[in-house]
């Protein structure tokens, strides 16, 4: 026996969206603002399919590589300073970032509570909010240059930026994390009698662990990129030592420079990505 025809016989592929002004206005803003940003930025996509000579050329005199001694020393030196810079950045944004987004979590309801005790819980709040916000939004290449003219040249300076940037963005992700912790153990403890702080360490804190640790080696890894770039504001790493053979136009120099960074990237990457995949699982 045949089955009866549904409605939706003949029909191709899900239901259609049905039309909103709402989404269509928020089409119409992104293509201003894409035309906008075209035209003040002077993007020229025709210039750059065709005036690829300059792009050639550079190209060209970066091969065959330099794997002279000398080069291979430079770039091994600049290798280390860049892996120690981003993970002493980490770490040190990791140890910083814990205790402000511990103050920077939004704890248990203040219903009932005096106003003395309402201030004592939000004015901390606010203030480990504001210092994160001050960290995260200054780019790590400024904090670089702060620090450079403060201490001179060097990798220490780039390790404090690293570090300074790196509280800010954990931070935020750290506290994020606590906020979105199931309430029901946290809030079990305080039945039983448990203060905040028994609370917190006890109930939302065994639950952000595993993120927590997922979230710094992240944070490793955007600062193996991170310590390159500082490098060109002198503070240290194998940027340095790129900027350097680019001003004395080294090409083949900064093709094994370029070469060896590619490659401490992709083995700190997969590394992480391992790490943080048994993590999760």
């Amino acid at each position: 026996m045949a089955s009866p025809p549904t409605k939706y016989e003949g029909r191709i592929g899900g239901a259609v969206p049905r039309f909103s002004w709402g989404s269509s206005l928020a089409i119409l803003i992104v293509v201003g603002l894409a035309g906008w940003s075209y035209y003040g930025t002077e993007f020229d996509i025709v210039d750059l399919l065709t005036n690829t000579e300059p792009a050639t050329r550079f190209v060209s005199e970066m091969f065959p590589p330099d794997f002279s001694t000398a080069t291979l020393q430079a770039t091994g030196q600049g290798v280390l300073e860049t892996f120690h810079m981003s993970f002493l950045g980490a770490l040190i944004g990791a140890v910083v970032a814990f205790p402000l987004a511990a103050l920077g979590t939004r704890g248990v309801d203040t219903v009932g509570a005096s106003r003395t005790e309402r201030v004592l819980r939000v004015v901390p709040y606010h203030v480990a909010r504001f210092i994160l916000n001050v960290f995260r939004s200054v780019p790590d290449i400024l904090w670089a240059l702060v620090f450079v003219v403060a201490l001179g040249l060097g990798p220490f300076p780039g390790t404090l930026a690293l570090a300074v940037h790196s509280a800010g963005v954990l931070g935020k992700l750290y506290s994020e994390t606590l906020e979105a912790v199931p309430s029901r153990p946290v809030e079990a403890l305080a039945s039983t009698g448990a203060d905040g702080f028994q609370s917190f360490l006890f109930g939302m804190l065994p639950q952000g662990m595993s993120n927590f640790t997922s979230l710094t080696l992240y944070m490793w890894e955007c600062n193996i990129r991170s310590a390159t770039i500082l490098g060109f504001v002198g503070a240290g790493g194998i940027g340095q030592q790129i900027l350097i053979s680019m001003n004395l136009f080294d090409y083949s120099k900064v093709a094994t420079l370029v070469g060896a960074t590619v490659v401490v990237v992709l083995v700190v990457d997969r590394f992480s990505a391992a790490v943080r995949k048994r993590i999760t699982d």
